[in-house]
């Protein structure tokens, strides 16, 4: 049954572009070694003015996962230490931890909706054949809004798990920038194959930047030509600019670290309500402190309140 994720996505595509928000939720993470922080304890300031913490949601909380597969090559070798992997961190999730399973290769496929059914995920995983076009670009942004809908309308934690291992010249979309004139040695864009990537992702990033969600990416085969570095390198920024991360399996000996590093981070992410002065900056700059017997780990300090 698909049916939620569904709803959720006709809600963010069809819906016209929000009000400013009165409110943002930012992710970070502590050590854990000092127990959870109450609201007041934060500290918080938006380019330099002191802001309120209206929310803390703990690790301990309800979270959804949206794991995305992008898993395109066929490549067994790499597939199946991922599946493996996933289907093991998902079993070791905690009871109040939903997932929900999506498919980005070819377009954007809902597999199931967030659940708690361990065997139903699994089996779902299991029995996927994963080959076709790498999708992870031409989804993400839909996936972004699609947990921000979740975000906005319960106080769970959400998060966006991606696991793919594409080239960038297997999309549907040809981001290999052509040699406009073969016989002119200093044409540029013989000197710059990778724009195109460059651009997207650029594109892609200013979108992400008002997103509220933590992006994590898992690159199970990163290529290190020209412009898959260039992808790569955008995988990152975009994961970074919400407040995620992105984790490369240089191996296949990496690839099971890789993927349980990323489900970790999901797991283990505080998510804060921030309440929003009437004027602010359409780039938010965010410092956030705590008492010395709280060890923050990281934190998102930058979000843009432009609507998308």
């Amino acid at each position: 049954m698909r049916f939620l994720i569904f709803l959720f996505c006709g809600a963010a595509l069809a819906a016209p572009p929000p009000a400013r928000p009165t409110q943002v939720r930012i992710p970070l993470w502590l050590d854990g070694a000092s127990g959870e922080p109450a609201a007041d304890k934060f500290h918080i300031t938006i380019d330099g003015s002191a802001i309120p913490v209206t929310g803390v949601q703990c690790p301990d909380d309800d979270l959804i996962i949206l794991l995305v597969l992008d898993i395109s090559s066929g490549d067994v070798t790499i597939m199946d230490p991922a599946k493996a992997t996933a289907m093991e961190c998902i079993r070791r999730l905690p009871p109040n931890a939903y997932v929900a399973l999506l498919r980005a290769q070819d377009g954007l496929h809902v597999l199931e909706d967030p659940t708690t059914d361990r065997d139903k995920l699994t089996g779902l995983i299991e029995e996927q054949a994963l080959s076709g076009k790498t999708g992870l670009l031409s989804t993400v942004e839909t996936i972004g809004r699609v947990a921000d809908s979740m975000l906005a309308k319960s106080k769970v934690r959400v998060a966006t798990l991606a696991i793919t291992d594409g080239d960038v010249r297997n999309y549907r979309e040809d981001f290999a920038n052509p040699v406009i004139n073969s016989s002119d040695s200093h044409d540029l864009s013989r000197r710059f194959p990778e724009t195109l990537v460059q651009e997207k992702i650029a594109e892609l990033d200013s979108v992400l930047a008002s997103q509220q969600a933590p992006l994590f990416i898992v690159d199970l085969n990163p290529r290190t030509d020209r412009l898959n570095s260039a992808y790569n390198n955008g995988l990152k920024q975009m994961a970074e600019t919400t407040g995620g991360m992105a984790v490369f399996g240089r191996s296949t000996t990496e690839i099971p670290e890789a993927v349980r590093r990323t489900f970790e981070a999901a797991r283990s992410h505080y998510s804060i309500t921030l309440g929003i002065p009437e004027h602010v900056p359409a780039r938010l700059l965010i410092r956030l402190s705590l008492p010395e017997e709280f060890h923050l780990l990281s934190y998102r300090s930058h979000i843009s309140m432009k609507r998308r």
